[in-house]
């Protein structure tokens, strides 16, 4: 069985918790599902039908369609892992939980199940996949909004040292697609055909570093909600009356706190014609 172990620090509070929903843990479906999520967002060029059977034979999947997955997740313990009550939504400092600190350090195994199946993942993909879900996201509650961003310090005990730009990023996304192209400022989805309505990533952008990143973050959210009011929603995501995550996904990298912000496919679950990319616009130039 092929096995590949990276070491992981944080860079902003992680909040992910276990079976209680309160005592911070960090568990191997958190991480398998921001695995699959970013696989998925990185394939909208297949279409809506291939992209399932691809996903479920790589990923499993369950009901009519049980299948285990090719991909095994194992959390090694940690001595040095802390917490301590963090802000959860910077700019209202009152509302806090507990979290594990920026600095903490563990270790994650991914493993590859021997397969047959038709659609199989290599090693450099699981290695590039894992890398991309820990730059274009993390883990845990408010990962949209820059918290649970995560650096990888090794892999394989080999001292990682590159540098996180839009190069780099574009470099391990061509293991999925070809279809991004580097430009000086952004990378950018090229596909000429259709795609299916859903998240998958249209663009990418680096930030100006800023040790306060994590306040501009969540001020640009509060500042251009309270602009747009009702056509937030369709345009940046909401909790209520249903759930539309946010097609606007800002982590943090190292480079004295770095914003990088994934743009997704716009693909609102209700209120479409209130939906604007303009708004969209507006909150990044707020943060990079």
């Amino acid at each position: 069985m092929e096995v590949i172990t990276f070491t992981c620090t944080t860079i902003t509070p992680l909040f992910m918790a276990g079976a209680d929903g309160s005592t911070p843990e960090l568990r191997a479906p958190g991480i398998k599902g921001a695995l699959r999520f970013w696989w998925r967002a990185l394939n909208g060029h297949l279409a809506l039908d291939q992209l399932k059977k691809i996903e479920t034979e790589l990923f499993g999947g369950s009901g009519k369609n049980v299948l285990r997955s090719q991909l095994l997740i194992r959390v090694l313990p940690a001595n040095n892992l802390s917490v301590d009550k963090k802000e959860l939504v910077p700019h209202k400092p009152f509302m806090t939980q507990t979290a594990f600190v920026p600095g903490s350090v563990f270790d994650v195994q991914l493993s590859l199940a021997p397969s047959k199946r038709e659609h199989q993942l290599s090693l450099n993909q699981v290695k590039a996949l894992f890398q991309l879900t820990c730059y274009l996201g993390g883990l845990g509650k408010r990962v949209r909004r820059g918290m649970g961003s995560i650096d990888i310090v090794a892999i394989d005990g080999q001292k990682q040292e590159h540098t996180i730009d839009l190069a780099y990023i574009h470099g391990l996304i061509q293991q999925f697609s070809s279809f991004y192209t580097l430009k000086p400022d952004k990378i950018h989805f090229n596909y000429n055909g259709r795609s299916p309505q859903y998240g998958y990533i249209t663009q990418i952008e680096l930030g100006s570093p800023d040790p306060n990143v994590l306040h501009k973050i969540s001020k640009a959210t509060h500042d251009v909600k309270e602009k747009y009011g009702y056509a937030y929603d369709p345009s940046m995501g909401h909790a209520s009356k249903g759930r539309y995550a946010s097609p606007v996904y800002v982590s943090v990298v190292i480079g004295s706190l770095r914003p990088i912000i994934t743009t997704l496919n716009l693909a609102p679950d209700k209120n479409e014609r209130q939906a604007s990319l303009e708004i969209q616009v507006n909150f990044k130039k707020r943060i990079l």
